[in-house]
């Protein structure tokens, strides 16, 4: 159980401090409600999506691109749908 919680860890770290301000305002928050009842099989879904680049991480997330089909699964469908609503949201006020 200790690499899961080194793996949530690096998770968390990640996903709060991508570069940019979008990206951590959507990942950040995900993480923190996640992040904490993910299995091992989820931290990897997760794990391989923060691999990809920033800017196709953030079209997934905003909508603009559809994520591939390698990278789908029940967490990475919820992550997009988190986005999606965060995002819609910045700029906006």
């Amino acid at each position: 159980m200790e690499e899961v919680e080194r793996q949530r860890k690096k998770l968390m770290f990640q996903c709060r401090h991508r570069g940019t301000k979008e990206l951590d305002l959507v990942l950040g928050p995900f993480a923190d409600a996640n992040l904490p009842t993910m299995n091992a099989d989820e931290l990897r879904i997760l794990s391989a999506f923060l691999s990809e680049i920033d800017p196709d991480i953030y079209d997934w997330l905003s909508g603009r691109e559809t994520l591939p089909d390698h990278l789908r699964s029940p967490v990475t469908d919820r992550l997009v749908a988190f986005g999606k609503l965060r995002l819609s949201g910045i700029g906006e006020a």
